[in-house]
């Protein structure tokens, strides 16, 4: 499971443009630990959490092996992107949603 997780985190980090180096600088661990963990190395689970957080997905995504990755990516940009907005700004993209639904 390990070795899955390490391709995982590697992954999403080459997905995102982020180079090891970055990732490593943002979870607070040595370019060489990071290198380490992409390879399948053991990490508790707080520099876990925190490698979650810098990509911006969650736990739960990158320890699933079964769950629709690419849909499940999407729900998180979504929720991050909203995640500061106003609750006015937040139902003004909704309303826009079901504008966009409604041309369909």
């Amino acid at each position: 499971m390990l070795e899955n997780l390490g391709a995982k985190i590697k992954r999403e980090r080459q997905s995102r443009g982020i180079t090891q180096e970055a990732l490593a600088e943002k979870v607070d661990i040595s370019l060489n630990f990071m290198s380490l963990i992409e390879n399948g190395r053991n990490m508790s689970v707080e520099t876990l959490v925190k490698i979650a957080q810098a990509l911006g997905v969650s736990v739960d995504y990158l320890l699933s092996d079964t769950v629709d990755l690419k849909h499940d990516l999407i729900i998180e940009q979504i929720n991050t992107n909203l995640s500061d907005l106003t609750d006015d700004e937040k139902l003004y993209f909704l309303n826009m949603i079901k504008q966009y639904k409604s041309l369909k």
